[in-house]
């Protein structure tokens, strides 16, 4: 593939992308479409992305074109969350189900708000693979065997623990070729004011993984994505004279989360582990790349850019899923 140039490519994307994802989820009754399926995105070549990467701490003023506009990157998605992940109180969910339905490869995205923050990647990659894709998702919920602590409602997350089993019975029911495994580390507790650490969080994601191999042809862990000093929308909006400011050094914002526990976890296992760091940060992590606000928050991307990685993240599985690598 050609490597273009990424402000070309990012301007493409938002012609075809302005992030409404997706069809494809089940219901007894359907609500009405919240947005109007986009084009398919362009897959951005990982030198193009990693190009970008690298000038973005240069960047000095807001973008014109900014997109998601700072208005709406706080709500930027990328797909239909309050229908397809499991709300506070639930413990069960009929998945959202995208790609083409018929498909022998079946596969399953699994785990917190950090998996739907991915769905938009993943469905571009199901599309075009033709995978039939599950997504199981529940915010505050990650899917590693630790009971963790509801921080909003500040008492033990006992409906966590019970869609873990949901999930983990749906999964050997369906037996798919591939789980894609991905949770949010940051600031997860076990108990009020007890931070899960880092060899618990090992251990517990361990006993995930070793239980999804029963069912599963492949596990793959995603890597956890930095966390920002500020949250992206309301610093931009604040410093639009001075990008910079919204970014963070990658030793402070990768500080937060444990990515050598998720990829111990998955080394252990015998999982793959696909590490996300590269295409966000060199040794900044900003707020801005290209033309596109990364996060919709402090440590969730925004369904733009999320959706805009969905060539490297295809790449990146391939090499851990090789029954697909060969149309």
């Amino acid at each position: 593939m050609r490597n273009l140039e990424i402000t070309r490519t990012l301007r493409l994307s938002l012609l075809v992308a302005l992030l409404a994802v997706i069809a494809g989820c089940t219901a007894a009754v359907p609500p009405p479409p919240r947005m109007t399926a986009p084009e398919p995105a362009p897959q951005v070549p990982l030198n193009t992305i990693l190009s970008a990467v690298a000038k973005a701490p240069s960047l000095r003023t807001l973008p014109a074109d900014l997109t998601p506009s700072l208005a709406t990157s706080g709500q930027d998605y990328g797909f239909d969350n309050e229908k397809c992940e499991a709300g506070p109180r639930a413990d069960r969910i009929e998945p959202c189900v995208f790609g083409d339905r018929a498909s022998a490869t079946d596969v399953v995205l699994y785990g917190d708000s950090h998996a739907g923050m991915w769905l938009p990647a993943m469905t571009q990659i199901a599309d075009r693979l033709h995978w039939r894709l599950q997504f199981f998702g529940k915010p505050g919920c990650p899917a590693l065997a630790v009971t963790v602590w509801n921080q909003q409602e500040d008492r033990v997350f006992d409906e966590c623990d019970r869609f873990r089993d949901f999930v983990a019975g749906r999964i050997a029911a369906t037996a798919p070729e591939l789980v894609v495994v991905t949770n949010e580390s940051f600031s997860q507790k076990r108990g009020r004011g007890q931070l899960i650490t880092p060899d618990e969080w090992r251990t517990g994601l361990g006993r995930t993984l070793r239980d999804l191999h029963r069912s599963a042809g492949t596990v793959v862990v995603l890597g956890n994505t930095p966390v920002l000093d500020a949250s992206a929308p309301e610093c931009l909006a604040a410093n639009q004279d001075d990008v910079r400011a919204c970014s963070t050094s990658r030793k402070v914002a990768t500080a937060r989360v444990w990515n050598a526990a998720d990829e111990a976890a998955a080394e252990a296992t015998g999982s793959g582990y696909i590490p996300v760091l590269p295409w966000l940060c060199t040794q900044t992590c900003p707020a801005v790349i290209g033309n596109v606000t990364v996060y919709r928050n402090r440590f969730h991307l925004s369904g733009t850019y999320s959706r805009m990685l969905n060539g490297v993240l295809e790449e990146a599985l391939l090499e851990r899923f090789p029954s697909n690598a060969v149309p």
